[in-house]
């Protein structure tokens, strides 16, 4: 997760070292009030912003030209099938898993469920190949 006063350079350090595609982005309650992508950054290119590392997450998130409404969320007691039902509703490839409280406690992917009801199953380490 990124906190959304940190600068935008400190997200794109955790997407490198961390190896993922999006940050749950967090406010001073640490609960969740967006995410930040790797679309986003891609999104600073085109907007030739991106000498501009500086700006907040938060601000960075403001300027969207494509500006989604809150952050979509899943919870630890929903269904598999209740999220990939989200997923698809929303034609989102993710959503943040928050407890009740709204804190982050990780992100479902495509890829997530993908590995969990294909890959797992057959006995294929989608890690390792």
């Amino acid at each position: 997760m990124v906190h959304e006063a940190a600068p935008v350079y400190d997200a794109l350090e955790i997407f490198v070292d961390r190896r993922v595609s999006a940050l749950p982005v967090v406010n001073e309650a640490g609960k969740v009030v967006g995410l930040y992508s790797r679309f986003d950054v891609i999104h600073l290119a085109a907007q030739k912003t991106y000498n501009n590392l500086d700006v907040s997450v938060g601000e960075a998130l403001r300027q969207r030209s494509l500006c989604l409404e809150g952050v979509l969320t899943c919870y630890p007691h929903e269904t598999m099938e209740a999220v990939i039902d989200r997923i698809t509703s929303e034609q989102v490839h993710r959503l943040v898993l928050v407890d009740e409280q709204h804190f982050p406690r990780g992100i479902i992917s495509l890829s997530d469920i993908l590995q969990a009801l294909v890959l797992t199953p057959a006995g294929i380490d989608a890690l390792n190949s």
